[in-house]
């Protein structure tokens, strides 16, 4: 198989058994944290902080790892019976001192989401900040979500779609402003009744995460033209969230006059640092967090979805649990 050529398409049923299995160092991390002690959180609130990087102190997680480390304590919270969960994250790639220590506040409507909600107020805390905790400064919670196969995710999970969906729709509101950024780029860019393909191109740095090598532009294409002809709509629109500024141009030639993206997020050219690392880019900490919620939230709009290995993309499915998709295998 060509780099970069195979799809899973949802529907398609389970992924086969070599391909679902975990690798070394995740099942010995996994092995790991088992051994580890489960926090006691019931009647507590739960305090969830920023995760670090094991082997180098800044490598911060994105933000939408983090979302998925939030849906899975608020999982855990709900299954040992936690009054609630507060958020408190600090992790320097989307800080804004004007506004506040916490940039969870600036995207998402709550910082402290009640679980339990009579005893949310009054509740003692367990503060999860401990480097040898099982969910602490190097574990997290996302790992409940995603199960054994993290990079398959949604292909393989730890806790059924729409669970997470519901978690995410009962806990989990953007901001105000972020909300109304969605509504009003819906009107602005995407035309009524059309079939919209939303496609999610994460470039700079996929040679560090799944599938560890770059995907070629074209591969992305044909896929899309895939979708099309299957779905053989009369009108169609291609919505388009990268971080890289020569996807955009690549696909607005290859569907020329049908492509629609955000022109306020931030993007970099294919060998550059990923945008929340990188420092050289005109675009604060606030402005990278925003526009990365706001194309999540954009694309869960879409009709379908093409996607490669991304917790962004993976939010957007979250957030609509019926959406189909195409996912890039490598």
């Amino acid at each position: 198989m060509t780099p970069g050529a195979s799809w899973y398409r949802s529907g398609e049923g389970e992924p086969a058994a070599a391909l679902a299995r975990p690798s070394v160092s995740r099942r010995l991390r996994a092995w790991l944290r088992d051994r580890l002690p489960d926090p006691d959180v019931r009647d507590r609130t739960i305090v969830l902080y920023c995760r670090r990087g094991l082997r180098r102190q800044t490598a911060w997680p994105g933000m939408f790892s983090e979302f998925f480390s939030v849906l899975g304590a608020l999982h855990y919270g709900e299954a040992h019976g936690a009054a609630a969960l507060r958020v408190d994250f600090r992790s320097p790639p989307y800080l804004d001192p004007e506004r506040g220590p916490n940039w969870w506040s600036y995207f998402f409507a709550r910082d402290v989401m009640p679980i339990r909600g009579g005893l949310a107020g009054a509740a003692r805390e367990v503060r999860l900040d401990s480097p040898l905790s099982k969910y602490g400064r190097y574990g997290g919670f996302g790992d409940r979500i995603h199960g054994a196969t993290p990079h398959l995710y949604p292909m393989t999970a730890g806790v059924p779609r729409r669970e997470v969906h519901r978690l995410a729709a009962t806990h989990i509101r953007p901001a105000s402003r972020v909300a109304e950024k969605v509504e009003a780029s819906v009107v602005r860019w995407l035309e009524r009744d059309s079939y919209v393909v939303g496609v999610h191109y994460r470039g700079t740095d996929t040679a560090r995460h799944y599938p560890y090598y770059r995907i070629p532009y074209e591969v992305y294409e044909a896929e899309v033209r895939q979708v099309l002809a299957s779905a053989a709509p009369s009108r169609y629109q291609v919505f388009v969230a990268t971080d890289e500024s020569a996807f955009i141009d690549f696909m607005s030639r290859a569907f020329p006059g049908r492509v629609v993206y955000s022109s306020e997020a931030p993007r970099v050219a294919p060998d550059a640092e990923p945008i929340h690392f990188n420092r050289t880019i005109a675009a604060s900490g606030y402005l990278k967090g925003e526009s990365a919620l706001v194309d999540c939230l954009l694309l869960a709009r879409c009709v379908y979805l093409v996607k490669g290995r991304s917790n962004l993309s993976d939010a957007s499915l979250v957030f609509n649990e019926q959406l189909p998709y195409s996912f890039c295998l490598g």
